[in-house]
């Protein structure tokens, strides 16, 4: 796209589709920036305070070490100090001991009188003086005294030398702790304000926003969430994609987006065409999964011939009750190994859902608690639906549903569906009439039908509320909290009083095959989900609407090999009108979604 065509005096000269178009685009693009720096952001912003976390751990640690080592150094003194004490003495004792004894004075002798009267000479030799002696004495001690304060002076210079040392080194490192301590912080306080500012922008854009604001594209038949997420093609499950592509909204949203300044343009990334390949397949077998899982229900609530050969089923009849234990029995299976199934796919699965606990966003817990009851009310109803009429008359019933979601749109967000849509609403809506007309001596049962509606008007609804959450709650958690909610309905709505005519009955030698067949739906729903995730990772959700359009007619397809139940001619050009409409629904917004050279590249990579 030039820069000319960002003018506004382009905009008048184009036609008005191409202009909302090209706002459409801006946007989506605008949208996937603000989510991509928000998201690192937030990354960044979580390793920054996983380092200062380590950071002040190991400042903790030194300074542990660092009494630690003060303590034995003391420790150490003490111990050296006596030992020290015991070795000068003994050494002064020795000292002491090799000191020579001073000479004693010996008495003058008495002179012997001769014969002439004199004196006569002094015997023995001459003696020493007594202060020499004792001069001598006091020198060595004190020679003694200077070298033992020498040594002491040294040794504990020494020992004052090395704690000094300790000290240094201790402080060095406490220093370079804090300044880098001090760095995360100030990084940190630049990723809050610049956040802050980013939040800041929006609400402005908000407040005032372009004068002719771009139109959001009519939410879809299969709804586009965050990451991915799609919705199955009958709903026994909602089923998510846990690939890393940005959201295409399908509502109109309260935000507007920032003005079109620089949009990086991502480089172009392919799918090669084997992984492609293997994204429809996953998905197909996905839809044909849900669509025996119809058969499966339909085998409990109705005895059947299985492939003409042997009767099988009916273990309970079908009825409010009936339908909600199946399904209670079904959310005991898939709860817990959907639990493993969604840590293995999104590993932060439960930090997300901690998150949302603590939020404290009323609006958000109301639209999930609400989307979770609707699926829960759309599941029940199909089942009690499958029991009176055939599968693949209830399923085609059903898929009512994106026509219903394109009408609650243009009530809700006044969306008003264009002249296509408009074609296609009342194509769907003529299958619809024409496979519930009576044939000859066939007349569907009025309960049946009424159920089928109203399960795709119910998860029409959950579709909206979906959308809603999608923009602040991943839709892996997102979609393990919908099980739960309807594990937690199904069980509530058995355990309380229900009337008479709404309590389930079963045959106490039934439940063996209750319990399995329970066991078997589960198991198909995992597989489902599993297929139908790894599938949209790798084709996207708008090409697998394609294929989940297909439903009515697997399911059609499905019944008529495995239990023997087959459409009559009008009943199966109905089924086809509503097939191919739904399927055009789909195929309108894969084509309409790359406008741009940017978008289709993103389209391409999805």
């Amino acid at each position: 796209m030039g820069q000319r065509d960002l003018q506004p005096e382009n905009f008048g000269a184009s036609d008005p589709q191409g202009a909302e178009a090209l706002l459409r685009s801006m946007t989506q693009d605008i949208e996937n920036l603000r989510q991509n720096l928000v998201a690192q952001l937030s990354q960044d912003v979580e390793r920054l305070q996983r380092e200062k976390a380590q950071l002040i751990d190991d400042i903790e640690r030194l300074q542990t070490q660092r009494q630690q080592q003060i303590v034995q150094q003391q420790q150490l003194v003490q111990q050296i100090t006596p030992a020290l004490a015991n070795q000068l003495q003994e050494l002064l004792r020795e000292r002491l001991n090799q000191l020579p004894v001073p000479p004693s004075v010996s008495d003058r002798g008495s002179a012997p009188l001769d014969g002439s009267g004199g004196v006569g000479e002094r015997q023995g030799s001459m003696p020493l003086p007594r202060d020499t002696a004792v001069n001598d004495y006091n020198e060595n001690a004190y020679r003694l005294i200077a070298s033992l304060d020498s040594t002491l002076r040294t040794t504990f210079k020494t020992l004052q030398q090395d704690l000094s040392s300790y000290q240094s080194s201790l402080s060095q490192q406490l220093g370079h702790m804090y300044s880098l301590e001090q760095q995360g912080e100030a990084i940190l306080e630049a990723l809050v304000s610049r956040l802050r500012e980013e939040i800041q922008s929006e609400s402005l854009v908000a407040k005032n926003p372009p004068v002719a604001p771009p139109t959001v594209p009519p939410p879809s038949p299969l709804p586009r969430f965050d990451r991915q997420e799609y919705p199955d093609n009958n709903h026994n499950n909602s089923t998510v994609a846990s690939s890393s592509t940005r959201p295409e909204p399908n509502v109109p949203l309260v935000r507007e987006p920032e003005p079109p300044a620089a949009i990086p343009k991502p480089p172009p990334r392919t799918q090669p065409a084997s992984k492609v390949q293997l994204g429809f397949l996953l998905v197909l077998l996905s839809s044909l999964a849900l669509s025996f899982l119809n058969i499966v229900i339909t085998v409990i609530l109705n005895k059947s011939r299985i492939f003409g050969v042997f009767e099988q089923g009916g273990f309970i009849s079908p009825s409010v009750g009936n339908s909600l234990l199946i399904l209670w029995l079904r959310m005991l299976v898939v709860v817990p190994l959907m639990t493993g199934l969604t840590t293995i796919l999104y590993p932060n699965m439960w930090r997300d859902i901690k998150q949302f606990a603590q939020s404290n966003d009323q609006p958000l817990f109301l639209k999930v608690i609400g989307s979770g009851f609707f699926l829960f009310v759309s599941q029940v109803l199909i089942y009690m639906a499958l029991g009176p009429i055939s599968p693949g008359v209830a399923i085609t019933i059903f898929f009512i549903y994106p026509i219903v979601t394109v009408l609650l749109a243009w009530l809700l967000f006044g969306d008003r569906p264009s002249s296509f849509r408009s074609t296609i609403i009342a194509c769907v809506l003529l299958g619809v009439v024409l496979i519930m007309l009576p044939t000859g001596a066939a007349k569907l049962s009025g309960l049946g039908v009424a159920a089928a509606a109203g399960s795709g008007i119910a998860f029409a609804i959950y579709v909206i509320l979906t959308q809603m959450c999608a923009k602040k709650l991943h839709p892996i958690p997102f979609s393990w909290i919908n099980f739960v909610i309807i594990l937690g309905f199904s069980g509530l709505s058995l355990a309380g009083p229900l009337p008479e005519s709404w309590r389930f009955e079963v045959d106490p030698a039934m439940w063996p095959n209750l319990i399995i067949s329970s066991v078997i739906l589960g198991a198909i729903t995992l597989v489902s989900y599993l297929f139908n995730n790894i599938g949209i990772s790798l084709i996207g959700a708008a090409r697998a609407s394609i294929l989940g359009a297909t439903g009515p007619a697997l399911t059609a397809l499905l019944a008529l090999v495995v239990i023997q139940r087959a459409l009559l001619p009008l009943q199966m050009f109905g089924m086809l009108l509503v097939t191919l409409g739904v399927a055009a629904l789909s195929f309108e917004r894969l084509r309409q979604s790359p406008k741009t050279p940017q978008t289709a590249r993103q389209a391409q990579a999805k």
